[in-house]
């Protein structure tokens, strides 16, 4: 049995965070968490966060980054894919979340965010 490669190249930019709010009835509610969290790492697919609230695998959210020296605040429709306890004390849970595809359609990203973090990616941060 073969290892699966990921898709996207991870890395880490010091201080990101995100705010994070659930999708309720189809829509997404403008509200997000009043509390924002670290970010451990990120890549054009997804990305891998602390909280304290244990999310359900396969539910919709929609994130909001936070990233040190950028003006622009993405807001990114994801999946949340795994959670798992964190085993430091800081926070109680590590969760794994996909970002939707990209393009023009319902659900999907701008090609902008799209944009934006393959230029963070290329700009040589440290694998996450």
């Amino acid at each position: 049995m073969g290892l699966k490669k990921r898709k996207c190249k991870r890395f880490l930019i010091p201080g990101t965070t995100l705010y994070y709010g659930k999708k309720a009835s189809g829509f997404f509610r403008q509200k997000y968490s009043e509390d924002f969290y670290p970010v451990i790492n990120l890549s054009r697919g997804g990305a891998k966060f602390l909280c304290n609230e244990r999310l359900r695998a396969g539910s919709a959210i929609m994130v909001k980054l936070n990233i040190p020296e950028i003006n622009e605040h993405p807001e990114i429709i994801a999946n949340v894919r795994w959670i798992s306890k964190n085993p430091e004390q800081s926070y109680k849970y590590q969760t794994g979340i996909e970002f939707n595809a990209y393009g023009t359609g319902r659900n999907e990203n701008p090609a902008s965010v799209l944009t934006l973090l393959e230029n963070l990616e290329q700009s040589g941060f440290n694998k996450g």
